[in-house]
């Protein structure tokens, strides 16, 4: 009873702390179980259970390493991992483990860089507990995991463990760290759908909530270090921007007009207007052929997009361009709607090395292209991002969010 009482403490300084004032509604989320079941600690993405023995024994810097704990495991449920990044789970189970917890740990560390509320849990021979590495501030928990699988699959001297695939048992283990948590992915994929959308709900509204009681005891400027405050922003398909910038910019317009009078009246000595129209004439896509834009099968991705829409719009010529350093001599092709579909060059990319746009516009003033917009699909890893002097889209398909200085930009997740 006094560890609980003593937890319990610790969990109320948490909550009323400047940097994760955020996550006291998140903390009251769910079920908080103490049991000797589990090693150290474990949630499902909703309920959380501790080992008290494990927290006030194995700990060799207190309060501040339990707290620290308490944090990681609600940052957890903040963020959905368990049922967000099952598919990861799927591929690798030790990856994903270890990916979820770089992302918490480093934005943990941000939150308090002075360690005034809560430390890395280190053992008692001084060994720390967690996986941390400031290479991986900013990025996203995809990103992470994909570079760990990259790493793991060049090193082929050094193979991970293997690993049965059930869920929670790999916990953090890197970089030499130990486990401190275990990440229970079966038994959240184990909740029925309709408590999971509940669950989703009630984890937006405890941030909301969080985030509301700050401003109200005067927290005007509100830290939030955690990115707390992205998880709650509605995510936008960027199918729909693509679609929606296409329609917009190169739609068909038909008007009438009396400039011009309908001849199929004129016999009867009746001036009707005529319909005048402006089809979509030209439209070009220029697709970035650095090796980056393979990663991941972005180009099929985002080019088999595109064609699907150029095919509902009805283009009279769209201009395929293939660019990296410079635009490659074999990497412009023209067709229409009706036949870009079938058009071979969709499925080969010419290119390889550098990423300049500035080539483009170039090539595009040089060849006196006469273009209604021009959609560049690219990583967005840019120096210099060119003068332009049509409409103009960027698909940026990056891990980190990215915005072109000039034109559109639509992020592709």
């Amino acid at each position: 009873m006094d560890r609980e009482r003593e937890f319990k403490a610790i969990k109320i300084g948490v909550m009323r702390s400047k940097p994760f004032e955020l996550l006291r509604a998140i903390m009251m989320l769910g079920k908080t179980v103490f049991t000797d079941t589990v090693p150290t600690a474990c949630t499902n993405g909703r309920d959380v259970w501790y080992n008290l023995t494990f927290l006030f024994e194995k700990i060799a810097n207190g309060k501040k390493g339990v707290a620290f704990i308490m944090v990681h495991e609600a940052m957890h449920k903040a963020a959905q991992h368990m049922v967000v990044y099952i598919a990861l789970w799927k591929i690798d189970p030790q990856l994903a483990n270890a990916a979820t917890d770089y992302w918490i740990n480093g934005r943990i560390i941000k939150a308090d860089p002075k360690g005034e509320i809560v430390e890395m849990p280190v053992d008692h021979d001084g060994k720390a507990m967690g996986l941390f590495d400031p290479k991986y501030d900013g990025w996203t928990v995809k990103r992470i995991f994909n570079k760990l699988k990259q790493e793991q699959d060049e090193n082929t001297d050094e193979q991970p463990e293997e690993n049965n695939g059930e869920g929670g048992d790999t916990g953090e283990g890197g970089d030499g760290g130990s486990d401190f948590d275990e990440h229970d992915w079966e038994g959240a994929n184990g909740i029925p759908k309709d408590e999971l959308k509940e669950l989703e709900q009630d984890v937006k509204e405890a941030i909301r909530q969080g985030m509301h009681v700050g401003r109200k005891a005067g927290s005007a400027g509100l830290s939030d270090e955690l990115g707390l405050g992205e998880l709650v922003i509605p995510k936008v398909d960027w199918r729909v921007q693509l679609r929606t910038f296409m329609n917009s910019t190169c739609r068909r317009k038909d008007r009438s007009t009396w400039r011009r009078p309908n001849r199929r009246f004129l016999h009867q000595d009746i001036i009707m207007p005529s319909l005048e129209g402006r089809g979509i004439r030209e439209l070009l896509l220029a697709r970035d052929a650095s090796g980056s834009m393979h990663w991941q099968n972005r180009m099929a991705k985002v080019t088999s997009e595109m064609v699907s829409i150029a095919k509902q719009l009805d283009i009279e010529k769209v201009h395929i361009l293939d660019w990296d350093g410079s635009v490659s001599d074999k990497g412009h092709s023209t067709y229409s709607s009706k036949t870009l579909d079938t058009a071979p060059e969709i499925g080969r990319v010419y290119g390889g090395g550098g990423t300049n746009p500035r080539c483009v516009a170039e090539y595009v003033e040089k060849t006196r292209m006469k273009l209604d917009c021009i959609i560049i699909l690219t990583d967005g890893e840019i120096d210099d991002w060119g003068n332009w002097k049509h409409p103009l889209l960027w698909l940026i398909t990056n891990d980190d969010p990215i915005k072109a200085p000039v034109g559109k930009t639509v992020n592709i997740d």
